[in-house]
């Protein structure tokens, strides 16, 4: 992060979001007991919230999903040139929870960035069939 800081021009504007699963502590109810509705927000500051991107949709008439959604927590680390507004920054989160066009999900519930960076992820600490520790990296290019 940064390099991309030092190296961007004046006219750039770059900002550092950290989005971090949340594992169930904080739950949201609609009505006492059905699910929150899908984008659903909850600012904590100018920098921080949390952002439900699976829950109930009201075109579906329906909650996809095995059990009560949980948000995930975003927090705005840093920016150059700008001071960007979280409703901003959270709605491009949802914009990027729609697009995985690699998965007939509709809605996964992280963005598509986050989502592959964690695929390629698993795929680089996979260990060989040989036996050795991990695959040499000539076979990911």
């Amino acid at each position: 992060m940064e390099r991309l800081c030092r190296g961007g021009a004046e006219r750039d504007h770059i900002i550092g979001v950290r989005i971090r699963s949340t594992g169930g502590e904080t739950k949201l109810f609609r009505d006492g007991d059905y699910p929150v509705l899908r984008g659903t927000a909850l600012l904590l500051d100018d920098q921080t919230a949390y952002l439900w991107t699976t829950g109930y949709v009201p075109q579906l008439d329906t909650y996809i999903g095995p059990e009560t959604p949980n948000p995930l927590h975003i927090t705005v680390m840093k920016s150059k040139n700008a001071k960007p507004d979280i409703r901003t920054v959270l709605a491009d989160i949802m914009g990027l929870t729609k697009i995985n066009y690699n998965s007939c999900n509709f809605n996964d519930g992280l963005p598509v960035t986050v989502r592959f960076a964690r695929m390629v992820g698993d795929v680089l600490t996979m260990g060989s069939a040989k036996g050795e520790e991990r695959q040499p990296f000539k076979f990911y290019v």
